[in-house]
């Protein structure tokens, strides 16, 4: 385990495939586990995606159970550049990409954000402009690439390629688009006669390689075409598939016209094909490029080639030199919102407002779910260093077959008083089995009240231990060791289990990688009173209850990471 121990796992009911119910309750798992006998294996597959850290949970408080990642739905509230911090809207995001449209880019090599500079020796922001990079020093320069303007820099790169060259709209390639039909059209017709200068010049024009975004623009126009063909004869016949989205003026004609209805039936539209030349969008493989990419990495060697990550980015995924790359448009962050796949209630709702990082709801888990901890008997509690006198515990290296004493502490976040079951297997799950006792597994935590309360109230004693002259502190079954205002502890003694090694009179076995690692599942089951009206409890309000109690119970599995057995 990379995490350093103890450490405390929560399970989620979502990994059993079986609960198709996520809104059961304590009393009907706990029913389940003692017919089925079923218990909890954190080392089973299923068990990696379904233990998480108490801090990464979630609460339904309508559902009265924890959620995990995979048992919410988001939804985005507003999608903002994390440079400029520009709301932008969902309409321009459809149309012009998850990109910002401003003047926010990214470097091309180290991804860092890019800054605008002035060319200008004068010191006044005069044209041209570059983009550059303050940690690789990578500028645009490299590229051909400078700007009039230092404002509005997308929609200049947008018309600029590399080495300054005229990168058309998408009307100019329409025209191009149409031209060059024309000129084929024109070579099919003449192919018998000699060709004319002008059909000459034509044709040398033609002969250019398409780019990356002529070919991409004429496959757009190409699929467009098709699927304005396909228009159905019938919206509800099983053979007619319309492409694009339907209109309601003919679908409503369809059904309701009776004149002409044999005259206009059409027959089954043909079936849409595929685009077959290059002013469709067809591209052809061309191996001399590749003959000559290769004779360029001969002699200039790999520092002129993108890594994979770097070509992944690039927009155009033919580029492999660095002088081919183009800067990166920052991409949008989005703020959501989180609901419960079960019911739809809200867990998680930032305010819209794009520089607050306050949320309006956040139901946690750590609000409403109590915090198990477990810590060795001997072992002193978290202090500075400095103050430290006892010894470090030493959690890697548990002995074997000598029993040793942990306190499991639990703490409650509620504002209304618990009692708490504990249950968990005699031996642990696994090859190296080890015995687990739980000393109090039934017993009451207090409210999380305020703590002057405590301090005032004189109804928690202390408990006594024992003295440096009566010896050390005496564990009893049955008896808690410790509370306080809203936590409680218990003696939990543990008998590690025996590794290959160290077995006598039994089958050694290979242990694989964390095997010897002590882990205990516990099942815990709580209950409690609370305010029949309250809303929120975390709040503790009773505004409407008029003094009326409701009873609850919750149940769920936790995972306790001991240790590891010391081997031979």
């Amino acid at each position: 385990m990379a995490q350093p121990f103890p450490y405390t796992y929560y399970a989620c009911d979502c990994y059993d495939g079986n609960n198709t119910s996520s809104t059961k309750r304590a009393s009907q798992l706990l029913q389940e586990a003692e017919e089925e006998e079923r218990t909890f294996d954190p080392r089973s597959p299923r068990a990696n995606y379904s233990l998480y850290p108490l801090e990464h949970l979630l609460y339904c408080e309508d559902c009265q159970q924890v959620r995990c990642p995979r048992c919410i739905i988001e939804e985005t509230l507003n999608w903002y550049c994390p440079s400029c911090l520009f709301e932008v809207p969902s309409s321009v995001v459809k149309s012009d990409g998850n990109r910002c449209t401003r003047s926010c880019f990214s470097c091309p090599l180290c991804t860092s954000n890019l800054q605008t500079y002035s060319l200008d020796q004068t010191g006044e922001s005069a044209p041209p402009f570059i983009l550059e990079c303050q940690y690789c020093r990578w500028s645009s320069l490299e590229i051909g690439i400078e700007f009039e303007k230092g404002q509005g820099i997308a929609a200049q790169l947008a018309r600029l390629g590399n080495g300054g060259k005229h990168i058309p709209t998408n009307k100019e390639r329409d025209k191009e688009r149409e031209r060059r039909r024309e000129v084929e059209m024109r070579k099919s017709r003449d192919l018998l006669s000699p060709s004319t200068e002008s059909t000459n010049t034509d044709t040398e024009r033609d002969d250019r390689p398409p780019s990356h975004d002529d070919l991409f623009s004429n496959l757009t126009a190409f699929y467009k075409s098709q699927v304005d063909t396909q228009t159905p004869s019938n919206p509800f016949s099983s053979h007619d598939i319309n492409f694009s989205s339907p209109s309601a003026y003919s679908r409503i004609m369809n059904l309701y016209s009776t004149t002409g209805s044999k005259k206009n039936k059409r027959s089954k539209p043909s079936a849409m094909r595929e685009a077959a030349s290059s002013l469709e969008g067809l591209t052809i493989h061309d191996p001399i490029s590749d003959a000559a990419a290769i004779e360029r990495i001969k002699r200039e060697g790999w520092g002129v080639t993108l890594s994979p990550a770097q070509k992944h980015a690039q927009i155009n995924p033919n580029v492999r030199f660095t002088d081919e790359i183009r800067p990166l448009a920052t991409l949008l962050c989005t703020k959501r919102s989180k609901r419960c796949r079960s019911c739809r209630q809200i867990l998680t709702k930032p305010e819209s407002k794009i520089t607050s990082t306050r949320y309006k709801i956040k139901l946690l888990a750590l609000n409403h779910i109590p915090r198990l901890s477990i810590r060795a008997l001997n072992a002193s509690p978290p202090t500075p260093v400095a103050s430290r006198t006892a010894e470090t515990f030493d959690y890697n290296a548990l002995k074997p077959g000598i029993p040793a004493h942990f306190l499991l502490h639990l703490s409650n976040p509620l504002f209304d008083s618990i009692k708490v079951t504990l249950a968990t297997p005699s031996t642990t799950p696994g090859k190296v089995h080890s015995r687990v006792t739980i000393l109090c597994p039934q017993f009451d935590v207090g409210a999380n009240t305020d703590i002057w309360d405590d301090a005032l109230s004189s109804s928690l004693s202390p408990i006594k231990r024992g003295s440096v002259s009566e010896g050390p502190a005496q564990i009893e079954a049955g008896k808690i060791w410790d509370r306080g205002r809203n936590w409680t502890s218990v003696a939990v003694e543990i008998v590690p289990g025996f590794t290959n090694s160290q077995g006598s009179g039994s089958e050694e076995q290979e242990l694989e990688e964390d095997e010897d690692v002590l882990e205990i599942p516990i099942f815990v089951r709580i209950e409690y009173e609370t305010d029949a009206g309250a809303d929120d409890r975390g709040l503790g309000d009773s505004r409407g209850s008029k003094g009326e109690k409701e009873r609850r119970e919750e149940a769920f599995w936790t995972v306790v990471g001991v240790g590891r057995i010391k081997g031979a």
